[in-house]
């Protein structure tokens, strides 16, 4: 995600989204441009993250699907 993209529903400071699917978290990525990676966390809850998520932060998550959008189409 590059400097210039500011939401209030994606903080880089936060990086994480929740999302009922895989489908619906990959869909949101890309219809925002937003690159980073769905994963399935232990409890089998699916979140969004961003690019700079950082390994091991949530352990044992599954990485279900990484996003990269055309950042150049953005902004």
């Amino acid at each position: 995600m590059s400097d210039n993209k500011t939401t209030e529903e994606w903080v880089v400071e936060w990086c994480s989204k929740p999302f009922e699917s895989q489908e619906d978290a990959s869909v949101y990525m890309k219809e925002k441009k937003f690159d980073g990676m769905v994963i399935k966390l232990e409890d089998s809850s699916i979140q969004a993250v961003c690019p700079t998520y950082p390994d091991g932060y949530y352990p044992n998550a599954e990485i279900l699907e990484v996003v990269n959008s055309d950042s150049e189409a953005c902004c």
